[in-house]
């Protein structure tokens, strides 16, 4: 779309931190808008902060276990993870738009880790139950945001989302709609459906996890935190044999939150 902005290969694109830089791209915001409304049946979105995920992370504890966190490594992946839980148990919320007998596939930025990416998919699937993983479709896609348009339009939604969780109004901008100079709450056509994870849910979805990578018979701690003392409890299945050392996940960024940016697309 010509109201975008160029890329460094000469083509129009649309990045919503590229509009954002100056007021005159943000006047040609709402004809994306109306584009997206009319082509894009679902908006999902899922917003976790980084600390608390690194908190939930810090209150999980297997002995001598060879833990790689996988999805749980990466705050964008982390986001995806819950995104795929979430979006499972919300299907019935838009078998409106999207029959639940319907399987979905998700397609990525091509920029996105890939390999982690796909090693977590195989193992995540492969924890679901039978009915659950023919909801999902193919294994992801990976595409160029300038062919494979609807990743546009993940990005315009994913940028805003974190926007208005940032300036502390989340709920009340999703419910008008508030893009600033303008709201869509009475235009839209799209339903609109997010999600956010506190560190306690993202411990409980870690635990599920990381049963899956160690198998059912090492401990698991979860572990709690106070100002006088460390608690800890676990629920002992069996003895298992030593493993290798706790293998840590790289340090975060220092951003206050992680956005995910993911197209979601029937099959």
């Amino acid at each position: 779309m010509p109201f975008g902005t160029i890329a460094p290969n000469g083509k129009f694109h649309f990045k919503m931190s590229e509009m954002a830089a100056l007021p005159e791209r943000m006047e040609r915001l709402p004809a994306f808008w109306r584009a997206i409304q009319n082509h894009v049946a679902v908006s999902l979105s899922c917003r976790i902060n980084i600390a608390e995920l690194r908190r939930a992370r810090a209150r999980i504890y297997i002995p001598a276990a060879d833990l790689r966190w996988g999805f749980w490594a990466n705050p964008y992946l982390a986001a995806s993870r819950c995104l795929l839980d979430m979006f499972h148990n919300k299907r019935k919320e838009i078998e409106s738009r999207i029959p639940s007998s319907e399987p979905v596939d998700f397609i990525f930025d091509e920029q996105t880790e890939k390999a982690v990416v796909l090693e977590a998919w195989a193992r995540y699937i492969a924890g679901r139950p039978d009915e659950t993983r023919r909801l999902y479709g193919a294994t992801p896609r990976f595409e160029n945001d300038q062919k494979f348009l609807p990743l546009q339009a993940a990005d315009f939604w994913a940028w805003w989302v974190r926007k208005w969780s940032e300036a502390g109004d989340l709920k009340g901008r999703l419910h008008e709609l508030d893009f600033g100079k303008w709201k869509a709450a009475g235009t839209a056509k799209t339903l609109v459906i997010h999600f956010s994870f506190n560190e306690d849910q993202l411990v409980e979805s870690m635990i599920e996890g990381s049963r899956q990578l160690v198998g059912p018979g090492p401990i698991i701690y979860h572990v709690t935190f106070s100002d006088q003392l460390v608690k800890s409890s676990s629920a002992p299945l069996c003895q298992t044999p030593s493993r290798s050392p706790l293998d840590l996940p790289k340090p975060l960024p220092p951003s206050p939150c992680q956005r995910n940016a993911c197209d979601v697309r029937r099959r």
